[in-house]
């Protein structure tokens, strides 16, 4: 994407964000489609596995029941909180990402049955980010701002974590190849967005 305009940066930044957030909820109808595009995204070239019981391993990985080997919430993983805090889900995060949700005029559904720092939902968030940015002319710093904000206060600090873990965890083709783009392009948008530079 680095030699890409702008604009057309922005707009290929939405589709993958797209693409990773329909990875990380539970499996769909549509699960083909988004390997397919993200084997397109890595260009691999890979072969479509078999995808038939891609919602067992999804729970498996991320749902339960039992003990969860990589935990899809960004409060279980963040480092940067007090010892009494770590591991735990509903953490701080958990109130800031609804922050940060309410802040650029969204919410969590009322059928969303699930936490709001769940890594599809921060993915679909910044999906929602790129979008205003390409649709708002006159403001698309405002929510480049945003966009850059949220990668360095919510996806910067676990996404890397979380994906480690998965690709730790399982051999499904699906979610390596999801795992291993997410790291990717984690590390790319902190870069970009000058994340890490951004005062808070």
């Amino acid at each position: 994407m680095e030699d890409l305009p702008s604009e057309d940066r922005t707009r290929a930044r939405a589709a993958l964000y797209q693409v990773l957030s329909s990875a990380f909820y539970p499996p769909k109808a549509d699960a083909e489609g988004v390997w397919d595009a993200m084997n397109r995204a890595a260009g691999a070239g890979a072969d479509r596995p078999d995808l038939s019981r891609l919602d067992l391993e999804y729970n498996r990985l991320f749902v339960g029941p039992g003990r969860l080997p990589c935990p899809p919430y960004e409060s279980v993983h963040r480092r940067d909180r007090p010892e009494m805090e770590l591991g735990l889900v509903l953490g701080p995060s958990t109130v800031e990402v609804k922050k940060a949700y309410a802040d650029a005029g969204l919410a969590v559904g009322p059928d969303f049955r699930d936490l709001p720092d769940h890594i599809a939902v921060e993915l679909e968030f910044m999906h929602f980010l790129c979008t205003k940015e390409l649709e708002s002319k006159g403001k698309e710093e405002k929510w480049h701002q945003m966009q850059a904000e949220f990668v360095r206060s919510h996806l910067e600090p676990w996404a890397g974590t979380f994906a480690a873990k998965t690709m730790a965890s399982t051999k499904s083709p699906f979610y390596r190849l999801a795992a291993t783009l997410l790291d990717e392009l984690v590390k790319d948008e902190a870069e970009y967005l000058g994340a890490q530079d951004i005062d808070t």
